[in-house]
């Protein structure tokens, strides 16, 4: 009898966790997967405060980090047809951008060598 009880418990338990957990809607299934988008960017929309990057309206604000080959940008810099890596996160519905790269920076140079 105290088994029954246990597996009944158990399987209200896993019903009610069923019933209360949001499913992943179908914004999030086409959320990025890896949090980095790459490609060119298709439309600025400065009025509303978003890029359009391989398919995704991505969403700037003021934490915005932009850098243009590792120099500070601003959203006004971005042009259609440039190259750009975006760092995102899902903020509801909405694609936010935490940074944005465009440009190419030079890789250091490893210190060279003294001779002994």
């Amino acid at each position: 009898m105290r088994s029954l009880t246990r597996s009944l418990l158990a399987l209200a338990l896993a019903t009610a966790f069923s019933l209360f957990t949001p499913d992943a809607s179908a914004a999030d299934k086409k959320a990025p997967k890896d949090n980095s988008l790459h490609g060119k960017i298709t439309a600025v929309n400065k009025e509303a405060k978003t890029l359009t990057l391989a398919g995704y309206t991505v969403n700037v604000d003021d934490t915005t980090e932009i850098s243009n080959s590792g120099k500070p940008g601003k959203l006004e810099d971005l042009k259609p047809g440039t190259e750009a890596t975006v760092t995102t996160f899902k903020l509801g519905e909405k694609v936010m951008a935490v940074k944005i790269k465009t440009g190419a920076v030079a890789p250091t140079a490893a210190p060279a060598k003294k001779k002994k």
